[in-house]
């Protein structure tokens, strides 16, 4: 199975819209930001996942509630938490009434190593496939060739070149 295949079976439909970062909750979650402990990477192993969310940015409010305007970093984790559940986040901050942040994150580096293993392990499969890997380059050699000879047929026809 190819691996853009693997993904379109396997990608998550959840009712989190976006994913914020876990240092800056009032920006996205992106692996342009110059902070790895920002986002949680699907090469990331389940230790560096454990850190990252242990330092993902909370509050120092007792208890736990989904409160995106005034708890961005809780909020997060627990939508992060619903994703991975494919839940609802006000649903599942029902279940921390009483608990702390401690018991949140480690619930959710919990859940997203478990959301990610498969698709990691077929990760690191694919990446020590190099006959797949040459292929597949192959076949993208070949289809932006095709496309580009059009172009550029068009283009030298356009100038006065053909």
């Amino acid at each position: 199975m190819l691996f853009y295949e693997t993904i379109l079976t396997n990608f998550l439909l959840a009712p989190t819209k976006r994913v914020l970062s876990l240092k800056d909750p009032s920006s996205k979650m992106s692996k342009s930001s110059p902070d790895i402990s920002s986002r949680i990477m699907l090469t990331d192993n389940s230790s560096q996942i454990d850190r990252k969310i242990r330092g993902a940015v909370t509050d120092s409010i007792q208890g736990i509630t989904f409160d995106p305007e005034n708890r961005p970093g809780t909020s997060n984790l627990l939508s992060i938490l619903a994703a991975c559940e494919n839940a609802e986040a006000e649903t599942v901050a029902k279940r921390y009434e009483g608990k702390g942040h401690g018991d949140l994150k480690k619930d959710v580096a919990e859940a997203l190593e478990e959301m990610l293993k498969g698709p990691r392990t077929e990760f690191e499969r694919l990446r020590k496939d190099k006959v797949y890997l040459t292929e597949v380059a192959r076949e993208g050699a070949k289809k932006a060739k095709e496309r580009s000879q059009s172009t550029m047929s068009a283009v030298r026809k356009l100038i006065g070149l053909y």
